[in-house]
């Protein structure tokens, strides 16, 4: 699902806006040439009473995007913010239909791994991109086949704490890496930014 609104002029005319303090996000977009500044959205995602993944992606996008310009506004920066371009993510794993987000500790943690061990995954992932010329949403999943998890490296990974700040204790480019038996949907999905979508997007615009 995606939607854009345009009304003139290139969307990079400098560093854009990264309202997120993921690393991963920062390396994808670094990866693909695009500079960009880091800041926090300062939206609480345990604010939304929300359980339904898909949906609770989407919202807590949007209201992310909402949240940093509301920042940026109180610090004279909206404009500027608008004439950069700002950039918002979310992502929510879905097993079975049940929501996970983020886990509080390392029991959390179990729970959320012993509940993807052999399953199916999806990793929903929306974005949400303003500039003062365009906009542009979009909502992707990658779903992801798992095999059986052996017991000591899952408890390995969770005594690690790298599962900290990933949506449902994923990490596709570690732990979960050698379990994945098939892949449906852009990695890039997966690791928490559709970049894929969002460069095409500047390039047809």
């Amino acid at each position: 699902m995606c939607k854009a609104m345009r009304t003139s002029a290139p969307p990079l005319a400098a560093p854009i806006i990264l309202a997120s303090l993921s690393p991963t996000r920062a390396q994808i977009l670094a990866e693909h040439g695009i500079t960009f500044i880091q800041m926090d959205s300062g939206f609480d995602e345990e604010s939304l009473a929300v359980c339904e993944p898909a949906k609770f992606a989407y919202i807590a996008c949007v209201k992310k995007l909402e949240s940093s310009l509301e920042l940026l506004a109180k610090q004279g920066k909206y404009d500027h913010a608008l004439d950069s371009g700002l950039l918002c993510a979310d992502s929510v794993v879905s097993v079975d239909g049940k929501l996970l987000r983020k886990a509080r500790d390392k029991q959390e943690a179990r729970n959320m791994l012993e509940l993807q061990d052999s399953k199916r995954i999806s990793i929903l992932t929306a974005l949400a991109y303003k500039s003062r010329h365009i906009s542009f949403t979009d909502l992707s999943a990658c779903h992801l086949e798992l095999g059986k998890f052996e017991l000591d490296d899952m408890l390995g990974y969770v005594d690690s704490l790298a599962w900290q700040g990933k949506a449902g204790c994923v990490m596709v480019e570690g732990f979960h890496k050698r379990y994945i038996r098939r892949q449906i949907g852009l990695e890039s999905s997966a690791l928490g930014l559709s970049i894929e979508k969002l460069v095409r997007f500047w390039e047809i615009v």
